[in-house]
């Protein structure tokens, strides 16, 4: 959990300072509007910050929430990579009290061009891309200003790809939510974090059928994953995506919302072993076997 100084955490990460006090001959302040200031929302302090520390080279966009959250939230863009629409879903979970950053998926390069996107997604060196995926679980795993009790990493489209593998592969993650993300059709193993998967209606490719025989597949390996359907094509999140639908966004938010809510609601569990844990289950295994 973050520590009691909260703010002052916050400030001095940031490089932040407190403003100096009005000198009086210019204080023009009233009672009124002092009282109209104090009862006014303060908005998640969002900042550029390099992964450097967690084993990536590659920025993310970190916003801070204004209480002491328990959940951090680590967002992995689609292919427009690291856009204005990923910075602001981490300001917009940032204001619901969720820790929050925002990953850089193709090395600080940004292009709206269709040609150049694709380009840039058949590009992709998968490894590369995981250093930043798992060096944002990192941060709020392992530093000592940003250390969060629940992960959950959060994807959409090409960007649930690398969340699904993160699922698979990382220790330090709780949860996963892919928004319009991959279908497996074999090869389906066990996982160990729940997964919240949230799928267009309409698309022609990832179909109703494909997707509820990936969930029964998924489940029956014992994997906590529930698929759910929204009424519209794949990219609806995004504005620059052309099936943009900011209504069933809403929707879609609406099943993810709540599974954050669970994840945060989770007893916490030790993600790094002691000796005394690792010594208890070496003898629980000799037991087994006996």
């Amino acid at each position: 959990m973050f520590p009691v100084l909260f703010l002052v955490a916050i400030f001095a990460a940031l490089g932040m300072r407190a403003a100096p006090a009005q000198d009086s001959a210019s204080a023009t302040t009233t009672a009124d509007d002092a009282q109209k200031l104090d009862a006014a929302p303060t908005k998640p302090v969002g900042r550029a910050i390099t992964l450097s520390d967690f084993g990536a080279e590659d920025l993310g966009y970190l916003v801070i929430p204004t209480t002491p959250p328990n959940v951090g939230i680590v967002l992995v863009p689609d292919a427009y990579g690291f856009d204005e629409f990923t910075r602001h879903e981490a300001e917009r979970l940032a204001g619901e009290g969720y820790l929050a950053v925002a990953i850089d998926i193709y090395n600080g390069r940004q292009t709206t061009d269709p040609g150049e996107i694709a380009s840039l997604t058949e590009n992709m060196d998968d490894a590369t891309v995981m250093k930043t995926v798992n060096a944002g679980i990192r941060l709020f795993n392992e530093s000592p200003k940003f250390h969060v009790d629940h992960v959950v990493a959060v994807g959409w489209g090409v960007g649930a790809k690398y969340v699904l593998q993160a699922a698979r592969e990382s220790k330090l993650l709780d949860g996963a939510v892919m928004f319009y993300g991959p279908v497996q059709t074999g090869g389906i193993k066990r996982i160990p974090v729940p997964i919240c998967a949230i799928y267009p209606a309409n698309d022609p490719v990832a179909t109703r059928a494909t997707v509820l025989n990936y969930q029964n597949a998924m489940r029956g390996v014992g994997n906590d994953f529930t698929a759910w359907f929204i009424a519209a094509g794949a990219g609806w999140s995004n504005p620059q995506n052309k099936h943009y639908n900011p209504v069933e966004d809403r929707e879609a938010w609406k099943v993810a919302e709540p599974f954050l809510v669970r994840i945060g609601a989770e007893p916490v569990r030790s993600k790094n072993p002691s000796m005394i844990d690792k010594m208890t289950d070496g003898v629980k295994g000799v037991i087994d076997k006996l």
